[in-house]
């Protein structure tokens, strides 16, 4: 036996996960649904131009492919936003603007069942997504990338 045994490394601590804020998570939450729904009405329109009786198929095929390129992606971002990335913070902001857009044109044309919880779910998902604690958390790591001064 030596008498000078090699020091064994402590166990390393489990590591800390950082507390994600309630109203971030919400966000993540409103935008999940969002990117289902959109998804969904992608999979609604392939099915009706091939299916259905459109007066111009080849514009609902144009229209449903547009939408595919753009729903694709968006399941990425309530999952950065789960994760506090503030990557995240300006597809969602962006999905909530659009989906009130979207809405706007729903209660021009009187669809109040669809309008009315479009601007509910758009309108929360803006308040979670600018609450404070869900921008402190956003944009805790924000300065990280920069160089220390005077270096």
């Amino acid at each position: 036996m030596p008498s000078n045994p090699t020091p064994q490394a402590a166990p390393a601590a489990p590591a800390v996960r950082e507390q994600i804020p309630r109203p971030l998570l919400g966000a993540a939450a409103v935008t999940a649904v969002e990117s289902l729904v959109a998804l969904v009405y992608v999979l609604w329109l392939l099915v009706e131009a091939f299916v259905g009786t459109p007066r111009e198929r080849g514009q609902a095929i144009a229209v449903a492919v547009t939408f595919l390129i753009f729903a694709v992606p968006l399941p990425l971002v309530p999952r950065g936003l789960a994760r506090a990335s503030m990557r995240a913070r300006t597809p969602a902001v962006m999905m909530q603007l659009l989906a009130l857009w979207v809405a706007y044109f729903m209660v021009q044309a009187h669809f109040w069942i669809g309008a009315v919880p479009t601007v509910a779910a758009a309108v929360v998902g803006l308040v979670c997504i600018f609450a404070p604690a869900s921008t402190a958390a956003l944009t805790k790591h924000w300065r990280e990338d920069e160089s220390p001064e005077g270096t």
